[in-house]
């Protein structure tokens, strides 16, 4: 074999190792949540919005009325590590189809009704979009316990 033809099939091999090893790597993740059974029941802990992934409620008590925070993340902004726009502390008051919820982060305390059902064996909620920054078409979110 001659050099140059040794050296073009060297080429073609590393570019498709290459891509081998990149569509290997590019394989999306299956999200596995926790064993509903193996948490705690009741509302308090930390739920994951389950289309992004990227957005978690944290309740604090059980109870039908009280504050629960909507955290979507940290980014980097101006060198400094901040909360991604968005996240905020809500009051709710739970109703037995509803609950309404009034924004912390609004300087008019804006208030709403939503859509909620909280579903104990499964360990999820379905929550009307409460929040304009929740990147989703979907009007109805769910959200799934995971601690």
């Amino acid at each position: 074999m001659q050099p140059q033809s040794l050296r073009k099939c060297l080429q073609y091999l590393t570019v498709i190792f290459s891509t081998g090893i990149m569509l290997i790597s590019c394989q999306k993740d299956n999200v596995s949540f926790p064993d509903p059974s193996t948490l705690p029941q009741g509302l308090v802990g930390s739920w994951v919005e389950t289309n992004t992934l990227t957005d978690t409620l944290i309740f604090n008590s059980s109870n039908n009325a009280g504050t629960l925070w909507l955290q979507r993340g940290y980014e980097i902004r101006n060198g400094c590590r901040l909360p991604v726009i968005g996240s905020t502390g809500y009051s709710y008051k739970i109703f037995s189809d509803s609950i309404n919820m009034i924004d912390g982060l609004s300087s008019t305390w804006n208030s709403g009704n939503y859509l909620f059902k909280f579903d104990e064996t499964t360990l999820t909620i379905n929550i009307g979009k409460f929040s304009q920054y929740i990147d989703t078409k979907k009007t109805i979110l769910t959200f799934r316990k995971i601690k």
